[in-house]
């Protein structure tokens, strides 16, 4: 309210004029309240007096929606989101700086965790918030082959977020199986179309991890996927604190102490190898020490 009573103040005096910068700071107050309608009138005040939005006012407007957490709140998200694209298309935003005003990855990673939250309320959500959040991520996918996101490269984080969405998915076996199929397939194409998916990071194998242990319902079926997973973790020197963990966690002892014996590490040694893309922070521990978290 007194962010919303300063920036009205600023509006009405003649001799000062708001910034694109305010209107900003009260979309971000918006935001962090999970007021989206709100943020939506600033948004659109902010263009009728002829101030340009740029990225992050897009994305704040977008967060809004995500944050409220409520039924319908993601496809509210994914709805302002195709209206921002609709926006970018129009002659009449062309201007020396039309970039501001492109989707970004942000942007798309924003409703999909909108909708990765939504896929497990068990009131309201389901396969079918996953089934939107796939049709979002294969435009999100487009997008990035042809060139028309505001940052034009691979990226990763969109790509955990849709695995994410698969991850929480609240349903029956069958839903969970469906999620769990999609996600593979998800992981699949990164490995494939790095230049245009994004490489894999150790983000996404620890999402993965949660997707198999969360979703497989077959028990041989979730040790396979996960020795799979861990393996080509280490090969790539992406092992975190997270994937090694969880594959002590959800596999027999007799099975994760063959696989890292048959990598060349051991209960008490980790071959730095097996790290050496991964920060410092979420370097992982040696097998005894992660036990015992276990």
């Amino acid at each position: 309210e007194r962010a919303l009573a300063v920036l009205q103040r600023l509006e009405d005096l003649p001799a000062v004029s708001p910034t694109v910068t305010s209107y900003n700071a009260v979309l971000d107050c918006c935001a962090k309240h999970k007021e989206p309608e709100r943020a939506l009138e600033v948004f659109d005040r902010m263009k009728e007096m002829g101030i340009q939005p740029n990225s992050t006012s897009f994305d704040t407007v977008l967060n809004a929606f995500a944050r409220q957490d409520e039924e319908g709140s993601a496809a509210r998200a994914w709805d302002f989101l195709r209206r921002l694209i609709e926006e970018a298309k129009s002659p009449s935003l062309e201007s020396s700086n039309n970039n501001n005003f492109l989707p970004s990855v942000v942007s798309y990673s924003t409703v999909l965790n909108a909708f990765a939250r939504a896929s497990g309320n068990k009131d309201y959500g389901g396969i079918h918030a996953v089934k939107s959040a796939k049709g979002i991520y294969n435009q999100y996918l487009d997008q990035m082959e042809d060139g028309t996101l505001y940052v034009r490269r691979a990226d990763s984080f969109a790509n955990s977020c849709f695995l994410n969405c698969c991850a929480n998915v609240h349903g029956s076996r069958s839903e969970k199986k469906e999620a769990l199929v999609m996600a593979i397939m998800a992981f699949e194409d990164m490995k494939k179309r790095p230049d245009i998916v994004g490489d894999p990071n150790q983000y996404t194998f620890g999402t993965m991890m949660k997707v198999c242990s969360r979703l497989s319902s077959d028990e041989d079926e979730r040790h396979r996927l996960m020795e799979s997973l861990f393996v080509q973790a280490c090969q790539r020197g992406l092992l975190s604190r997270s994937t090694m963990g969880q594959f002590l966690k959800y596999t027999p002892t007799h099975l994760n102490m063959k696989v890292i014996l048959s990598l060349g590490g051991s209960k008490r040694e980790i071959p730095e190898s097996w790290y050496r893309h991964v920060p410092r922070k979420h370097w992982p521990a040696a097998m005894e020490n992660q036990q015992n978290r276990y």
